[in-house]
């Protein structure tokens, strides 16, 4: 080709016209994903909690003979549901409160420590910082006096709350239902030779989904159980009240969030700590992170290491994108959704792989 030559290309109508077509496609099912994304969130959780009760169900039917999969599914809604409420009745009332005492004796605590004669009380005198604190200290008294009150006065977000929360469990029992009806439908649409490869594929992703969602609950009652053991044992030494209970049920909750609900848990255990004694939050903030450090080493490694598909670093990608697609309950399924997806490309290549191979081989022979 010369140098001064020119080159032109010509590109169908067809050929932009379609492209067209696709941008204009790709934006809107983009924007419609965007606007359905806390329903599929639902849907989403909706399932893998159906996958993880799924075993509880079947426990149920043999320990108790019940030949009805709806008693046994409403069974183990019914022990959900007493467990929730009585989690709810026992942590929401008494942070309510201690938190309303703290944001009512911030004043007097400030005064209290213009009061001392430490180094730091000094520093604020010789700096004049004493009416500024004094200052702030009414402000956030007036502004957050009425915690609680105003939490339950935004009724919008509380009521958004329950009704996703009831819509989950509403899809969650009619899914615990139908779903092996579903699996057997499906698996007779297939034609034979496909069949039991599906049903392999099934069988291992229900296996991924299940024993990650219970792996997580042993490590989060595991977590409470000693952050009860550590609080009751440090606010007796420290002579300080608080509930103790709730604070470990706090802890067991949030540890069921992978990655993210551990340090969420800590911060909030801390956080409540200080507002009954700056002495307890030290203690409690060493307590967890000796603890957590411990668990990463140790059991944590040992129980989820055969309940994973994902390696670790598809673990974090996964759960950052879970929390930006749907906030704490995205952040929860989207392991095991990734766990699911993984399990399905393997699946395709493997038998992409097996089909390449048997075309060589005819080819050849």
């Amino acid at each position: 080709m010369e140098s001064g030559q020119k080159v032109t290309v010509s590109v169908a109508n067809r050929t932009i016209v379609r492209a067209i077509l696709w941008v204009v496609a790709a934006i809107l099912i983009y924007r419609f994903i965007g606007q359905i994304s806390h329903v599929l969130t639902l849907i989403l959780a909706a399932i893998f909690l159906a996958l993880a009760l799924n075993p509880v169900v079947a426990w149920i039917r043999r320990r108790l003979h019940i030949d009805s999969r709806i008693r046994a599914t409403a069974v183990a809604y019914l022990l959900v549901v007493v467990f929730l409420s009585a989690f709810v009745a026992l942590i929401v009332p008494p942070l309510v409160r201690q938190t309303r005492d703290f944001i009512k004796d911030v004043p007097t605590t400030v005064e209290n420590f213009q009061k001392q004669n430490s180094s730091l009380a000094a520093a604020a005198k010789r700096y004049n910082l004493d009416e500024k604190l004094s200052q702030a200290a009414k402000d956030f008294t007036s502004n957050y006096g009425n915690f609680g009150t105003t939490l339950l006065d935004t009724g919008r977000r509380v009521a958004e709350a329950v009704i996703s929360f009831f819509v989950v469990l509403v899809l969650t029992f009619m899914m615990l239902v139908e779903g092996p009806r579903w699996l057997t439908w499906y698996l007779e649409t297939l034609p034979e030779k496909q069949r039991s490869r599906h049903k392999k594929v099934l069988n291992r992703i229900y296996k991924a989904v299940s024993g990650f969602v219970n792996g997580q609950v042993i490590l989060a009652a595991v977590a409470g159980f000693f952050a009860f053991i550590a609080l009751e044992i440090a606010s007796q030494i420290l002579d300080v009240s608080v509930n103790a209970v709730a604070l470990a049920g706090i802890v067991a909750v949030f540890g069921i969030i992978p990655l993210f609900g551990n340090p969420i848990a800590a911060a909030v255990v801390v956080l409540v700590s200080l507002l009954s004694s700056v002495s307890l939050g030290i203690t409690m903030a060493i307590y967890f992170t000796i603890y957590f450090f411990i668990e990463n080493h140790t059991f944590q490694p040992y129980i989820q290491a055969r309940l994973n598909e994902l390696s670790p670093l598809l673990v974090l990608i996964s759960a950052l994108v879970g929390v930006g697609f749907g906030g704490i309950l995205g952040a929860i399924i989207a392991i095991p959704a990734a766990s699911t997806v993984k399990i399905i490309l393997e699946d395709q290549l493997l038998q992409r792989g097996i089909n390449t191979s048997r075309s060589t081989r005819s080819a050849s022979g």
